[in-house]
């Protein structure tokens, strides 16, 4: 027997126990970025506390209805005596909402798609964006991202452990990717590249051409090539239609795409998307799904379900309102000399600060506090969107131009 079990008795005293160190965070999580908008949105909620009367322009987050069909195939379902949808659902989704999904974007693209293999459902394209990096990415794999981006891929590629080349989105290049600026190591060394249109922050539209270039240097590189199509059917010009990149990756030899209900639908509280494209990523992302959670809500699929088979009047109804409010907050903001284009799609207005602020932290702080209005500031999108702030359209014309009013008055002119 060791002498110091001798000792005690046997047992070791307290004081002699192995000291094992508190539990800690993770290197995943130390290597997250910082969420800015979390920063703005705690300041948001001490000026209501305060009884300030804040007109809230930061988050994405519609404030209409969603579709009535919605709301009522999922009342249905909830009820439906005869088919059980509260028990658990499957992880790849219903054999129904994936059909649907494939008949969606043979009507909407033009596009054939495999419902066996080549549709997955998703708890919101967040969760399949996460699905894609951990199924593909090992820790030092490189990643382009066009920047500035939504948010959650640059929170994911932290996670993953990924190496983020950042690709900017420039005012010069109309918010393209200038694909021959991208450093020849880079480009060798990714893995994928990830594009974003009609894109969140910027409201930068695609070109046919644009896609084609993608297309080919995907090619030439060997690149895997991420679609976000999210903003796609909330177009503000009515001569803009866009376009899915399967269109012109008709084989899905190296294309993954996301679509998602949040936006164009006004779901976004109840988690449901797609991915579509390359089977392969597909039942890679399935297999990591399968160990971590379950699929969406059956009541819940259904009503997408329905959503996709309806006509798509609604699409084109919400965009004409967000259509008018753009509207409603360039005019109020005209005065004060802006230098921003009506934007032809999302819900987005991508403004550039004054010259006068140092940073677009600077100025979404002087918003808050001066005018009571909150932004969400460009630098929480990727190094291209400092010198910024995106503002949502997600509140009524009249709110809107109460914030140009608000903006004159304190003097936050351009």
């Amino acid at each position: 027997m060791p002498p110091c079990l001798h000792r005690h008795g046997g047992n070791m005293s307290t004081s002699q126990s192995p000291v094992k160190p508190r539990l800690g965070p993770s290197e995943r999580l130390l290597n997250l970025p910082p969420y800015t908008l979390a920063t703005v949105l705690q300041a948001r909620d001490e000026k209501l506390r305060q009884g300030v009367d804040v007109i809230d322009l930061g988050v994405g987050n519609p404030d209409m209805r969603p579709p009535r069909v919605a709301i009522e195939t999922l009342q249905a379902a909830l009820d439906d005596p005869k088919v059980q949808n509260h028990r658990y659902p499957s992880f790849n989704g219903l054999p129904e909402f994936r059909a649907a999904i494939t008949q969606w974007y043979q009507g909407r693209f033009g596009v054939t798609l495999d419902p066996a293999q080549e549709a997955l459902a998703l708890v919101g394209s967040k969760e399949g964006i996460f699905k894609f990096f951990l199924s593909h990415f090992d820790p030092g794999d490189t990643l382009l991202l066009c920047t500035p981006c939504y948010p959650a891929y640059l929170g994911q590629a932290a996670i993953a452990q990924a190496r983020k080349v950042e690709v900017p989105l420039l005012a010069k290049n109309q918010f393209l990717p200038d694909l021959g600026a991208i450093a020849v190591d880079d480009a060798r060394r990714a893995k994928a590249i990830a594009i974003n249109f009609p894109n969140n922050p910027t409201a930068a539209t695609e070109t046919a051409d644009f896609y084609r270039d993608v297309l080919r240097f995907a090619r030439e590189y060997d690149l895997f090539v991420i679609s976000d199509i999210a903003y796609c059917d909330l177009s503000l010009d009515p001569s803009y239609r866009a376009r899915s990149f399967l269109e012109f990756d008709r084989d899905k030899e190296r294309t993954i795409e996301f679509h998602s209900f949040s936006k164009s639908y006004s779901m976004q509280g109840w988690r449901v998307a797609f991915a579509a494209g390359h089977a392969q990523a597909l039942a890679r992302m399935h297999q990591i799904k399968s160990n971590t959670d379950y699929g969406v809500f059956m009541a819940i699929q259904r009503a997408a379900i329905a959503v996709l088979n309806g006509g798509q009047d609604y699409c084109r109804e919400v965009s004409a309102t967000y259509r008018a409010r753009r509207d409603a907050f360039l005019e109020a903001i005209r005065p004060l000399g802006f230098p921003v284009a009506p934007p032809r799609a999302t819900i987005y207005v991508w403004l550039p600060i004054p010259k006068r602020f140092a940073n677009s932290m600077e100025f979404t702080r002087e918003l808050l506090d001066r005018a009571g209005i909150v932004v969400a500031p460009g630098s929480g999108f990727g190094d291209a969107g400092e010198g910024y702030v995106r503002v949502a359209l997600c509140d009524s014309e009249e709110r809107l131009r109460e914030a140009g009013t608000r903006m004159a008055k304190a003097g936050l002119g351009y």
